[in-house]
């Protein structure tokens, strides 16, 4: 035990949870073993470092600015952020801080839990809607994008419109079944970009060789993400997970084969993959990000028009236009 740390502050090295313990000058004083299983550091070395050694650059400066206030004004933080472990893997996590001040002065102990690992529990514990698990894991995946939420119900509803439409005109044959997984799995289709840096998934300009590659490596780093929940869960929730690797997979592959990350080519793209790609991409263009501005409807529907055949599915964009978006809207002809 460090001789710096007041007993008192022993008892939460017990927790089961990652625990750091900081003193009044910002240096930590003690970590328990499970946060070293979860960084991947040894106790030893970070012992008298500066708590400002784990932040990351994931991590947008305002929430560390908000952590700071908040400390300052003796309350308790909460709240979750990436941290990046000694493999330099990013893992979300739910931290509390909590300042405590003994014999005058205050100490803060801050307890992690991974959020795959709540998640998980929480679902195996039955605590947690199966439909509101999708969105919470996509969630946690994009937290950096403060405007994620509503593009994830955004892409969701969209999706919905345009499969009933295609379910009553009976074309392509769809159960029920198979439309509410798509549905309900739409929202995760881009949950690798947590393994996307910062600096490049808003970035502003265009990207360089380099960063496009590591842009289109979030297909796979996604379905690597799917593959670590699904293999920890030991309900049935996720036994059928063909519909949600091909959504998270291939949703950038485009129909005349220029797409990523295998290149696939008109029908050899999933079905549900073509849908997603038509709605992820008709949202974005519509809405306003830090780092972009929004589309008109007009101008949107007008791209997709344009994309017909070489990036999307010729059929599902007529279907989408005409009867989820409006054909008084824009011009078709």
């Amino acid at each position: 035990m460090n001789k710096k740390m007041p007993k008192e502050l022993t008892y939460y090295l017990k927790l089961g949870d990652a625990v750091v313990i900081v003193d009044e000058d910002q240096l930590i004083i003690d970590v328990n073993q499970q946060y070293e299983i979860s960084t991947g550091y040894k106790r030893e070395f970070l012992i008298g470092l500066p708590v400002g050694c784990l932040k990351s650059s994931a991590t947008p400066f305002i929430m560390y600015k908000s952590i700071e206030h908040t400390l300052r004004n003796g309350e308790i933080w909460s709240g979750a952020m990436v941290n990046v472990n000694k493999s330099l893997e990013q893992r979300y996590s739910f931290i509390t801080i909590t300042p405590i001040e003994i014999k005058g002065i205050v100490y803060y102990v801050g307890v992690m839990r991974l959020a795959e690992k709540l998640l998980i529990e929480e679902v195996n514990q039955k605590q947690i809607d199966p439909k509101e698990l999708f969105k919470l894991l996509a969630l946690s995946s994009e937290m950096r994008d403060v405007d994620i939420a509503e593009h994830l119900l955004n892409v969701q509803k969209l999706s919905e419109k345009l499969l009933l439409s295609l379910f009553e005109d009976r074309t392509y044959n769809l159960s029920v079944e198979y439309i509410n997984k798509i549905i309900q799995y739409s929202v995760l289709h881009d949950i690798g970009k947590s393994g996307i840096p910062e600096s490049i998934l808003y970035k502003t300009g265009t990207l360089t060789i380099h960063e496009r590659k590591i842009m289109e490596m979030h297909p796979l780093i996604g379905i690597d993400v799917l593959n670590k929940i699904s293999d920890e869960m030991n309900n049935k929730l996720f036994e059928d997970t063909e519909i949600a690797r091909n959504i998270i997979k291939s949703h950038h592959e485009n129909w005349d084969g220029s797409g990523y990350p295998m290149g696939l080519k008109g029908e050899e793209i999933p079905f549900e993959a073509r849908v997603i790609s038509i709605v992820d991409v008709y949202d974005a263009l519509v809405s306003s990000r830090a780092y972009k501005k929004s589309w008109t409807k007009e101008e949107a529907l007008s791209y997709l028009k344009e994309q017909k055949g070489t990036k999307f599915d010729p059929n599902l964009v007529e279907v989408f236009i005409e009867k989820v978006i409006g054909e008084n809207s824009i011009i078709l002809k």
